[in-house]
């Protein structure tokens, strides 16, 4: 068997406050193989997006730590090139491999060789994650001008156009110069995926890539996206609250609760036939049509959601962080922590009690 194109182990990452560290995300491993579309399930704030800021070595410039340095000369004016040791061994552990290299173990100008020819991330925040003081043209174009110094600019914006062009924004040779403030949200979002091909890319991350669009754009970016999967023959790592996101476009989905991966398995397998109590509980708490049919006659609909809510992570319970909400709690949930063990072959679950999940 080939191995991985990215393979993420023992990660782990927190935030420093005056009541407590916020660990974010705790002891993290997983694997995504070439060309496969991995899904990343979780409710909001259970740590998915720091997660992928943690792998690929944001995580300290998102949250603005006062000992991270910029280097004249760096290959971004926001890029930081080194951080105080202490700052970083406290924040951020564990190995991040692409292709057998730990990216976390290099200096951020080896590691941004990487970041943007090898793997693009396509941010949450659509108009956020535009700079709106240049067009759009400039900014498809800048993974170019870090990664290809060489291209001339002719043949640079032909490539920034017809990246453009492929994720369908409309009129992209008219409005190339326009700044992002004239584009719709589905049209920022469109953007930001063309930025992520335009270098050739073998692995795209997109963070709640859906998320404040109304159905009708939704729909058109998953065409997107499937389009990327299939035509570019990359891999793709999909983070989202939203089910429906993951089950249409994942072969293999993970799911995270409390900043930790509670199971992981084929995307058919987790929809259907869930181990974990909480992936059953997740799955259960989305309506779906034969619920609305059930229900028709009746003067309410009820969903089946999961009872109490996620911990504070501060003060993430002993043993399974998921125990004070679950139905099959027992004493060694209370003190002792599951780890995932693969319960059959390539379904993996974090759970004492996982057969007796009903």
């Amino acid at each position: 068997m080939p191995p991985p194109l990215l393979e993420i182990k023992n990660l782990s990452a927190h935030i420093p406050s005056s009541k407590g560290k916020i660990v974010t995300v705790d002891d993290v491993s997983l694997t995504i193989d070439e060309k496969e579309c991995f899904g990343l399930l979780g409710e909001s704030g259970c740590g998915k997006t720091s997660l992928i800021l943690a792998a690929l070595g944001f995580f300290q410039i998102a949250h603005k730590y006062k000992d991270a340095k910029v280097e004249q000369g760096a290959l971004s004016p926001f890029q930081l090139d080194s951080f105080s040791q202490e700052v970083w061994n406290k924040t951020v552990t564990g190995s991040v491999f692409y292709r057998g290299t730990d990216l976390l173990a290099l200096s951020a100008r080896e590691r941004a060789v990487f970041l943007g020819s090898h793997i693009s991330f396509v941010p949450q925040g659509l108009h956020g994650a535009l700079t709106p003081i240049f067009s759009i043209g400039d900014q498809t174009a800048e993974p170019l001008e870090i990664h290809e110094s060489d291209i001339r600019r002719a043949a640079m914006r032909e490539r920034v156009l017809d990246c453009l062009d492929l994720v369908n924004l409309a009129a992209a040779r008219e409005r190339y110069f326009q700044d992002p403030s004239l584009f719709s949200g589905g049209e920022a979002q469109r953007i930001l995926i063309a930025i992520s091909l335009v270098s050739g890319p073998y692995l795209v991350i997109a963070d709640e890539p859906t998320s404040a669009l109304d159905v009708t754009v939704q729909a058109q970016i998953m065409n997107v996206l499937k389009m990327v999967k299939e035509d570019f023959a990359v891999a793709l790592m999909i983070v989202s609250h939203d089910a429906g996101v993951i089950a249409e476009m994942s072969d293999r989905v993970g799911v995270m609760y409390a900043g930790r991966l509670v199971e992981v398995g084929e995307s058919v397998q987790m929809f259907h036939e869930p181990s974990h109590p909480y992936t059953k509980g997740l799955m259960d708490s989305f309506p779906t049509i034969a619920m609305i049919r059930k229900s028709a006659g009746s003067k309410r609909r009820r969903l089946r959601g999961i009872p109490g809510a996620p911990p504070d992570l501060r003060k993430v319970p002993m043993g399974c962080a998921f125990h004070p909400r679950c139905p099959h709690t027992e004493s060694v949930c209370l003190t002792e922590r599951p780890y995932l063990r693969e319960v059959e072959r390539g379904h993996l679950v974090a759970c004492h009690r996982h057969d007796e999940v009903d």
